[in-house]
């Protein structure tokens, strides 16, 4: 069997990989190899082009490769596709921000590799309130009296101004625990219902880990931050895809590779020792290739299912891992003909639904990207994309009950009956559900220490990277934070000292 050696493997080209990859080729001049399975690089962060749309699967692969489905289409998909109803368009598998904008972790990651991007902050955000939309601006609640305002500051206060022991002990209460013994105000307590949902991208407050939400709330307001001004960000051009593009020129330019449409097919492991990756390339060719340190951005679930050898790990951890619960989110689109949304931002709301499966309703947020980001939708039109956050076992047993096009329906039915004109100007949906968009839901009971250290217990020389391991933040935010993590594994030192300002990296 042919043979190659590197200094680092690193199994999935999503972005915790290719930064990780790109840190140790650059500052440790390490030989560095990323595979990939996928045809393209990037994880989750694929970017369609409507143009680029011309059969279904072009649209359905990729979703398919990042464990998303169709749960529904307005027309059907079939007619989207062969009608060109996406042309000019461009959009993502779901909704994406990049969290803390020009100040997000990912942002310093591929500053201080030398390929930074550009970062288009959103400039406002609604919150509807008793069917009324407000703008949200810095300092102004416009649906708050003054001992709503009062309330909610004293309990934003005390958590900016925790140490972070006290944080971590509040990793293991919810939000909604932590909170209601400091407020029985129901508008304050909305506010944090609704603004816990989409800072750590769940459905209410009830599910989440306060110690996550505090830790993630806090990055912003020390950044300075506001949910009005800067806290979220979208990218032109190629979208997220660019950040990708740059990590795998940074890993090319110093002597490594990425590679595409590789399968690994198990971890190799001697005597306890990483010793490199079984990898089937689409020729359908087999081959090892070695290196003393090995790196997989993969969920910790299917790397301890499929690609590591059971009896190399302890059983108790094994155990662990098969436990963990993971993240999804059901993420409308919408191309209208017109624009109907005039705030440049996120708006935010809890919409009703009509059925015992989802009796709290849901938490949506949705951004009119074409207000704000150049060659989202053709000239005089609007693209919507959308987002609720819910557990991959929700997604799943809705999915089961045929209740998928019932949501997309009611979805639909808030943004008819809420921005008029919308009913209209509506000329194509798309409603895709993805699983595991966060492998390790941020819950009371897995948020910091149900998630896994960066080195892989019982087996040296193997490491994890992406949102398996450690982080707080979620998303990009929080598998950059990753990246150094399992950089300072690897080589012993403190890049997260180096690349972050202290309040991105409390430990």
């Amino acid at each position: 069997m042919a043979q190659e050696k590197f200094d680092v493997l690193v199994a999935g080209a999503g972005l915790g990989g290719l930064s990780a990859a790109a840190l140790l080729a650059k500052d440790e001049g390490k030989r560095v190899l990323v595979v990939e399975r996928e045809s393209g690089t990037g994880g989750r962060i694929h970017h369609y082009k409507g143009d680029e749309i011309t059969t279904v699967e072009d649209y359905l692969g990729p979703l398919r490769a990042s464990r998303g489905r169709l749960g529904h289409s307005i027309p059907d998909i079939e007619t989207i596709v062969d009608d060109k109803l996406l042309a000019g368009y461009a959009f993502e598998l779901g909704m994406h921000d990049i969290v803390n904008g020009a100040h997000s972790r990912m942002a310093h990651v591929l500053e201080h590799l030398g390929v930074p991007v550009e970062i288009v902050p959103l400039k406002a955000c609604g919150f509807w309130h008793d069917g009324v939309l407000h703008e949200l601006k810095r300092g102004s609640f416009p649906w708050f009296d003054e001992q709503d305002h009062l309330e909610m500051k004293q309990i934003l206060g005390e958590m900016l101004r925790m140490p972070i022991e006290d944080v971590r002990e509040a990793n293991r209460i919810s939000l909604l625990d932590f909170v209601s013994p400091r407020t029985q105000n129901e508008t304050v307590l909305e506010f944090f219902d609704i603004l816990g949902a989409f800072t750590v991208g769940m459905n209410s407050a009830r599910e989440l880990s306060a110690g996550e939400f505090i830790l993630a709330t806090r990055m912003p307001m020390n950044a300075g931050l506001h949910f009005a001004d800067g806290t979220l960000g979208q990218m032109g051009g190629e979208s997220f895809m660019q950040m990708a593009y740059n990590l795998a020129d940074v890993i090319r330019e110093h002597g490594g590779d990425v590679r595409t449409g590789q399968t690994v097919q198990t971890v190799l492991v001697e005597d306890g020792v990483a010793k490199g990756l079984r990898v089937t390339d689409a020729s359908g060719e087999t081959r090892d290739l070695l290196a003393d340190t090995v790196i997989l951005n993969v969920p910790a679930v299917l790397a301890v299912e499929r690609l590591i050898p059971h009896e190399a790990l302890p059983a108790e951890f094994v155990e662990h891992v098969r436990g963990l619960k993971s993240g999804g989110a059901f993420v409308p689109i919408y191309g209208l003909s017109k624009s109907v949304i005039d705030l440049p931002g996120m708006l935010f709301t809890k919409v009703p639904v009509d059925d015992p499966a989802l009796p709290d309703g849901v938490m949506l947020g949705y951004e009119a990207h074409s207000l704000f980001v150049e060659g989202k939708a053709p000239t005089g039109k609007e693209i919507i994309e959308c987002w609720i956050g819910l557990s991959t076992e929700e997604l799943g047993q809705l999915e089961r009950d045929g209740k998928l096009p019932m949501l997309a329906e009611t979805i639909t039915d808030f943004m008819k009956a809420s921005h008029p004109g919308f009913a209209e100007a509506l000329e194509w949906a798309l409603f895709p559900a993805i699983d595991g968009v966060t492998s390790v839901q941020p819950t009371p009971e897995q948020a910091w220490d149900g998630m896994l250290d960066p080195k892989c217990p019982g087996i040296e020389g193997l490491y994890f990277v992406g949102d398996s391991v450690k982080n707080y933040g979620q998303f990009m935010d929080g598998v950059a934070y990753t990246a150094l993590l399992t950089t300072d594994a690897v080589t012993g030192k403190n890049y997260l000292e180096q690349v972050l300002p202290p309040y991105q990296r409390e430990l």
